[in-house]
């Protein structure tokens, strides 16, 4: 069936589920785990195959975090969280008419010791290892299988709208809704699919996933990369070099960043430039701050931010231009969005605005390179031929590419990846809108256009918020200011110096000698 995208309610705060495999637990150091798990804090956890046993034994009782299994065990089990009004409940693949209340139990007395009692959760949130993909590699076919089972399981009314279904038989990320006695199931994958694929297609194995549940059933996935967090979320420390820096007493980025130089550079593997580099980047980790790297200046002029969103990773359009003229806190926004599906007025009046405002000044974006100029090039070839030429002498500007790889980097920058908004909340922005990522956007505009272009009455189909959408695209340009007068006060500085966090002083290149 099909189902449009719902987004999440404004300012609701998501029930956060972290799929962890236990190959990912078994191939990280305890470290990097606890890392992990206090940097996301997630609600609980939620062990997944391979290897699904070796998790609760990596999740250390300080960090406080319940772990599941919906694979182990023959009753049910069940955490309640958000104060009670979110109910997160494993189906054992053995149990058979489970009641409601036996499972709402079993959560309140052995979790928060209290009396039997019927609470009224808001949602509930049902981890199962019986539904799968059943995959036709000749066809190139899949199918959900089990899920009648699944639901013979469930207590009366855990089919509705107000329960969200994972399973670990399906692919992390995997996302559908079908139908199972009538109602409509949401099911999000939490594990792996053991189905062939067959040619052509691979399972690449699990990651770590963090699931969001919000109250209206929205849900938001995404992969966690353990190897971000700790020793080894510091760029150029992989695990041989964790190990060294561990054994010399470095077990934090903190450490690192607070290092006399010369005692990271006579540790075996590093020497000067080695540590120079780490001890930076760890700065930048665990302090919060760019920190200079590179002689390469910033463009002159005044900057003008530039995000778009597109239809995908491979765009057909994009569908709104958003632009920030000025820094991040009072820089004037303008969002150019097209008036229906297939509209390209908005490219044309982007156009006409730069062509009045842009003179001389750089236009910057985040893996501009790679994405926002080229798409932006391709539909004014397609659509605005004239304005090409315009286009191409303007200075285009990634600042993502200034700062990582420019003659080998200028700054180093925090943030758990090198995409735009962990790199700002690094830095200490915060987004005014929540539960709302690229994927999402995309989704949602992709689904109103096919609704759109196949109505007969286009105009009867129901739009998307799309001031929210807006607002979501006018965060991404203020997170790209903020960046960006980061990386200017980094750039103010001698990129051969970095703060000593215990005096207030600079240490210099000369700690060396």
């Amino acid at each position: 069936m099909t189902v449009r995208p719902t987004l999440p309610p404004e300012d609701a705060e998501p029930t956060r589920l972290l799929a962890l495999p236990g190959t990912a637990v078994e191939s990280h150091h305890r470290d990097t785990v606890v890392a992990m798990l206090e940097a996301v804090a997630p609600d609980l956890v939620v062990a997944t195959p391979p290897r699904a046993g070796t998790v609760g034994a990596a999740v250390p009782r300080q960090v406080g975090t319940p772990v599941l299994a919906p694979e182990r065990g023959r009753l049910p089990d069940a955490v309640p969280t958000k104060g009670g009004t979110v109910l997160v409940a494993t189906i054992p693949t053995t149990a058979r008419g489970l009641d409601a209340a036996e499972v709402r139990g079993r959560g309140q007395r052995e979790r928060r010791g209290e009396p039997d009692g019927t609470p009224h959760e808001e949602h509930r949130v049902c981890l199962t290892a019986r539904v799968t993909l059943d995959v036709d590699p000749y066809a190139r076919e899949a199918s959900i299988d089990g899920l009648d089972g699944y639901a013979d399981q469930l207590p009366d009314g855990w089919l509705t709208g107000d329960t969200t279904h994972c399973s670990t038989g399906l692919r992390a990320g995997y996302r559908t809704t079908t139908r199972a006695d009538g109602e409509p199931v949401s099911l999000v994958g939490i594990g792996r699919t053991e189905a062939s694929l067959g040619v052509g297609a691979t399972d690449d194995g699990p990651e770590p996933t963090l699931v969001e549940v919000y109250p209206n059933g929205a849900v938001g996935t995404g992969t966690v990369d353990p190897g971000a967090f700790g020793l080894r979320g510091v760029p150029g420390i992989g695990e041989k070099r964790a190990r060294t820096l561990r054994r010399a007493g470095f077990s934090t980025p903190r450490d690192v960043a607070d290092a006399p130089p010369r005692e990271l550079a006579d540790l075996s593997g590093l020497g000067r430039s080695s540590a120079t580099g780490l001890r930076a980047a760890a700065e930048a980790r665990a302090h919060g701050t760019a920190v200079a790297t590179g002689d390469d200046s910033l463009p002159r002029g005044d900057p003008i931010f530039v995000d778009i969103e597109t239809d995908g990773r491979e765009p057909s359009c994009a569908w709104l231009i958003g632009v920030l003229d000025g820094g991040a806190e009072d820089g004037h926004y303008m969002p150019f969005m097209e008036s229906e599906p297939g509209d390209t007025g908005h490219l044309e009046s982007f156009l006409h605005w730069l062509d009045a405002n842009a003179g001389g000044r750089p236009l910057v974006a985040w893996y501009g390179y790679q994405f926002d100029f080229p798409v932006l090039r391709d539909l004014i070839q397609q659509h605005y031929p004239d304005h090409v030429e315009r286009w191409d002498d303007r200075y285009q500007f990634d600042l993502l590419w200034w700062a990582r790889d420019k003659n080998g980097g200028n700054v180093a920058l925090p943030g758990r990846s090198n995409t735009l908004e962990p790199v700002a909340e690094g830095l200490g922005w915060e987004p005014e809108t929540t539960g709302i990522d690229g994927g999402v956007v995309a989704r949602v505009y992709t689904a109103y256009r096919r609704a759109w272009l196949s109505a007969d009455e286009p105009h009867s189909v129901e739009a998307p918020d799309w001031d929210r959408l807006a607002a979501y695209c006018e965060d991404d340009v203020r997170a790209l200011a903020t960046i960006y007068e980061a990386c200017e006060a980094a750039a103010r500085r001698d990129p051969g110096t970095t703060r000593d966090t215990d005096s207030g002083t600079q240490g210099a290149l000369s700690d060396f000698t």
